[in-house]
């Protein structure tokens, strides 16, 4: 059952963005591949990768999908902050890449 949404293809959708993977995996990316994708862009613009901006691109199962990349050997951080009104808003920050960042 672990294993059920792993390696979740991208929606037709998803596969019109401008996605240009460094590496090929397979023919079409797989939502988690877009996630390190927009990890990585935000990272190198030194801000974080809003929840708002996942859920816009309609990634199923998003908590499955950063399970996946750790598992991977990606160091993703969360960040949450609770507003007085009870809004809770989330960031990630990718820490560490194991594809570009060599080993830890």
């Amino acid at each position: 059952m672990s294993g059920l949404w792993r390696d979740h293809s991208a929606t037709p959708h998803q596969r019109q963005l401008q996605f240009t993977p460094k590496r090929k995996r397979r023919s079409q990316p797989t939502q988690a591949d877009l996630l390190i994708e927009m990890l990585r862009t935000a990272r190198a613009n030194q801000t974080p990768l809003s929840l708002p901006e996942i859920m816009g691109l309609g990634i199923a199962q998003h908590g499955a999908r950063f399970k996946e990349i750790r598992d991977r050997g990606f160091r993703v951080e969360n960040v949450m902050e609770r507003k007085a009104d009870g809004a809770v808003h989330s960031w990630y920050w990718l820490r560490f890449d194991p594809e570009r960042d060599g080993a830890l």
